[in-house]
């Protein structure tokens, strides 16, 4: 039983290390987000409960906006296609970031009300991920 064990390993271990296994091409991983501060500098926090990762694509029309809000778990935002042009409220000040096609960024500090808007002369397209729990928003609106 273990020589037929071993043998059984030698075969794999051949195939795996054989022309044929080397010649496939490789995947190209690349790194498009990796942060863990907010634009605004403030550090996120996963949420309790069961967890759920989200993850949609959004256009944003020339001229529209995603109203003020806030988000209660981590979202990355990548975007694809276009610029946004990110406006937070932190500590009471407006601050103001462009975000450009190929760029991305980490939303999701119950501190940082945020506004999004697309100034640009094209839709802009994101790739936005939530790291999420069952049942919780997205996003929560934000009243002043």
């Amino acid at each position: 039983m273990l020589r037929r064990f071993s043998a059984g390993l030698l075969i794999i271990a051949a195939f795996v290390a054989s022309d044929r296994a080397i010649a496939s091409p490789k995947p190209i991983a690349e790194e498009l987000i990796k942060a863990n501060q907010t634009l605004g500098g403030r550090v996120v926090k996963y949420p309790e409960g069961t967890p759920e990762m989200r993850m949609y694509q959004i256009t944003i029309p020339v001229g529209a906006k995603i109203p003020l809000h806030t988000h209660p778990s981590p979202v990355i935002v990548y975007v694809q296609q276009g610029t946004l042009t990110n406006v937070r409220i932190v500590d009471g000040v407006e601050v103001i970031d462009l975000i450009k096609e190929g760029k991305g960024f980490l939303e999701g500090s119950p501190e940082e009300p945020h506004y999004i808007i697309n100034s640009g002369s094209k839709p802009a397209v994101s790739l936005v991920t939530f790291a999420s729990a069952e049942g919780m928003p997205n996003l929560i609106p934000f009243n002043n």
